[in-house]
């Protein structure tokens, strides 16, 4: 993937929550975007970092000791095996940048992201 890309102007063509787009790539890693909004799955990746940049609204991340909460151009790395929960105010846009092929919710089966044509 070697075009340039504004994220505003891939989410703004997306109309589904939590359905993260890969924009980017970096070495073994995605760089994923969604529009996220309401509660999404408690769940933790046992074998990697999350981490997350909101461009847009905030987003809060419920973690078993606290609740953290990111606002525009906050950033914040879940650790691996953390159970965490995000949760996310209307007009929340994130990017996340996991090692390719990392699911949504941390299962086998789970979404890894929709690749841009």
């Amino acid at each position: 993937m070697t075009e340039k890309r504004n994220v505003h102007d891939v989410l703004n063509q997306v109309p589904e929550m939590w359905s993260p787009h890969v924009v980017g790539e970096v070495n073994d890693y995605d760089i994923k975007a969604a529009n996220v909004e309401g509660k999404f799955a408690e769940h933790a990746h046992d074998d990697t970092d999350e981490v997350f940049l909101v461009v847009a609204g905030r987003l809060h991340l419920d973690l078993p000791d606290r609740s953290v909460t990111l606002e525009p151009m906050d950033v914040f790395t879940v650790p691996r095996g953390v159970q965490h929960r995000p949760r996310a105010e209307p007009g929340t846009r994130i990017v996340m940048v996991e090692p390719r092929g990392t699911t949504q919710d941390g299962t086998e089966q789970g979404n890894t992201g929709r690749r841009l044509e």
